[in-house]
């Protein structure tokens, strides 16, 4: 070979020798097994001495000029190694659509001219920063729970005419955090729900914070108090809980000042007096309750019922 590896004159008069031999038929099978593959190798280095053939800087061989001569089976028509057949490339993981990627991918806030420099923009409210007490507004049902009742199992509120004030009466509960008041709440409906109950029994809830949160549809009957001595006490009856068991604690200021004012839009939005005289009393059949005053229970619970008859109830709507 000369300086730049390619073969010279004395090996193709090698090659072509060898096959004279062959051709013949002079010499042995082994001989002829053992001059075959030496042939075979001096056609290989012949075809690397072909002209024009080269070496990129990468070391991927590519094809020379027309008319050289690669060994067939060996290069593509390109002068690249073929892909192997047994170590196919993973296949690359398919992206979304750009307009879902788009969708998917936080964007970037534009500032605005009255930004001030290092002041972050404040967050959206979320569940966790629900305004304590009751400003008109009732809390949603979603934001405490997900979960739909079977109405198909419900009977129809009827017309509204009473409203009855409860408390839960589990565990002394005082927390105000709102994902304190969302676990109580969810605690609750599991316990009415494990006893036979459709959905939570009450159409309304107020927590220590005085926040007001959705219930039971007012559209359907609530489980908040049974039938006594001939009165109807379920079609029509709004209940209104307070979370908390007032046998051993106090409700606190925020669900006072809540239950009052939320009772007295109920009763403009219903049309429902603050009671009734009937002959030998009060009439059961319309007004505003505690539980205690429908049927025999200890509900709301004795540090409940003083401050509502001494100076809730004789500021409702009369």
């Amino acid at each position: 070979m000369d300086e730049h590896g390619h073969s010279t004159d004395a090996t193709r008069e090698a090659r072509e020798a060898a096959a004279r031999e062959l051709l013949d038929g002079s010499l042995s099978p082994s001989v002829i097994a053992r001059r075959g593959f030496v042939l075979a190798g001096l056609s290989f280095l012949a075809a690397c001495a072909s002209t024009g053939s080269t070496q990129s800087l990468s070391g991927t061989r590519t094809a020379g000029a027309q008319g050289s001569s690669l060994p067939p089976g060996l290069w593509t028509s390109e002068g690249k190694l073929p892909p192997q057949r047994y170590a196919q490339p993973v296949t690359p993981r398919q992206q979304p659509p750009a307009g879902i990627r788009a969708a998917a991918e936080p964007q970037k806030r534009v500032v605005g001219p009255n930004d001030k420099p290092g002041v972050k923009p404040a967050a959206k409210a979320g569940p966790q920063e629900l305004p304590a007490g009751y400003g008109g507004k009732v809390i949603a049902r979603d934001k405490w729970t997900p979960f739909c009742p079977n109405v198909r199992d419900m009977n129809p509120m009827g017309s509204i005419r009473k409203i009855t004030v409860h408390h839960t009466g589990n565990d002394v509960f005082a927390a105000t955090s709102v994902a304190a008041v969302r676990e109580e709440l969810q605690t609750v409906l599991r316990g009415e729900m494990a006893v036979g109950h459709d959905d939570i029994a009450y159409h309304y809830m107020i927590d220590p914070a005085g926040r007001v949160w959705e219930g039971r549809s007012i559209r359907y009957q609530g489980s908040h108090v049974r039938n006594w001595k001939g009165t109807d006490n379920r079609t029509g009856n709004i209940g209104v809980m307070l979370l908390g068991n007032f046998e051993d604690q106090r409700p606190t200021k925020a669900q006072l000042a809540s239950v009052e004012a939320f009772v007295k839009d109920l009763q403009r939005k219903y049309g429902i007096p603050r009671q009734v005289k009937a002959r030998g009393g009060i009439s059961k059949d319309r007004g505003v309750f505690t539980h205690q005053e429908l049927s025999p229970t200890l509900c709301p619970g004795r540090n409940m019922q003083r401050p509502w008859k001494d100076s809730v109830f004789p500021r409702l709507q009369a």
